[in-house]
């Protein structure tokens, strides 16, 4: 049986064969690749080092094994996200906030009547989190809206080789 971790987490269980493969989404130039495993979720061992977006394997002895991949060097990554538009009147434009935790949000981008918005210079890997606020033209504020969670996708895929 074969167990598969990715950062957000996702799993897919196969049963063992002689060989697998191991494919995943190319963050962009310049990325590099760390496949791990693991038998018991506490000591991880590097299987793979690699610019590729794919890793064939042969696996052998425990009939369970945990996979996860880690990016290093990844070029910053994009979020876009959009919202429904304020029923209140007066409203001048929104503010687009996000942050490294819930609820902190330490950076602002004023979007305009834009119902949508464009986060640069996010860091692989990382978690954000993102909230709006609707405002007037004399700089009076809504409460922030329902918060959105975005981590840059390492979707793991395993499947075995033919």
């Amino acid at each position: 049986m074969l167990l598969a971790f990715a950062a957000p987490a996702s799993a897919v269980v196969i049963p063992p064969g002689p060989q697998i493969l191991l494919t995943w989404a190319d963050l962009g130039s310049g990325t590099a690749y760390s496949l791990q495993s693991t038998t018991d979720l506490t000591t991880w061992t590097t299987v793979a080092g690699t610019a590729a977006t794919n890793v064939s394997l042969s696996l052998s002895g425990n009939p369970l094994c945990a996979f996860r991949l880690l990016a290093a060097n990844a070029p910053p990554q994009t979020a876009t996200l959009s919202w429904d538009s304020s029923i209140s009147a007066g409203v001048a434009g929104y503010n687009l906030y996000y942050g490294g935790s819930s609820g902190n949000y330490t950076n602002k981008m004023s979007v305009g009547l834009t119902t949508n918005g464009v986060a640069t210079n996010l860091l692989a890997g990382a978690k954000y989190y993102f909230a709006v606020t609707a405002c007037t033209s004399s700089g009076l504020e809504s409460a922030y809206s329902n918060e959105a969670v975005w981590q840059c996708p390492l979707v793991l895929n395993i499947q075995p080789s033919p």
